[in-house]
């Protein structure tokens, strides 16, 4: 005989790691340009409301991969909240913060700072939990003039800089290679 609400506890914590685990798939595909592992964050028909786009997985790749060639990025996720809003279908809130680094009309550097949330709505299809809808809300944003150095300084020679897919140390490091 089985505990039958400890089987659905325990259930529904998995399913909301699950749902976490997509949430910081996103922050990955984005910052290593991870078209593959993107393509596993959403479900096909899944729409992206993202301010300043909107669309479907594939048109969110080729919309922002080659916004983000020569940007330095790095995306965070804090305070997720999961609600299970049915044994299929769940609903998340996670803050987020994304650095930015871009190349200047002037030749410079850009920063920019953006803080928000992502509003997502998920679906499990078998055992696997995906966004169907995201809704990107801003909270705050900052744009200055970088001051980031990257040719040369203390780091500018260092073997492990962070780079788009295959490139980056992750890919090379990690057992899955480029699988990860």
């Amino acid at each position: 005989m089985t505990d039958q609400p400890a089987a659905e506890a325990l259930q529904a914590l998995l399913d909301k790691q699950a749902v976490s685990e997509v949430l910081l798939g996103y922050c990955r595909a984005i910052d290593r340009r991870d078209a593959e592992l993107m393509r596993r964050v959403y479900w096909p028909e899944a729409i992206d409301d993202h301010a300043v786009f909107r669309g479907d997985v594939e048109q969110f790749i080729a919309y922002s991969f080659p916004f983000m060639e020569g940007v330095v990025s790095q995306h965070r996720i804090t305070n997720i909240w999961v609600d299970l809003t049915g044994p299929a279908e769940a609903f998340s809130e996670c803050y987020f913060s994304g650095f930015h680094d871009f190349p200047a009309e002037d030749g410079g550097r850009l920063e920019r700072i953006v803080g928000g949330r992502y509003l997502d709505r998920h679906e499990k299809r078998g055992p696997e939990w995906r966004i169907i809808e995201r809704t990107l809300v801003i909270d705050w944003y900052h744009e200055r003039p970088g001051n980031s150095v990257w040719d040369s300084g203390r780091y500018a020679n260092l073997p492990n800089r962070g780079a788009a897919k295959p490139d980056d140390p992750l890919y090379r490091l990690h057992p899955w290679g480029t699988r990860v």
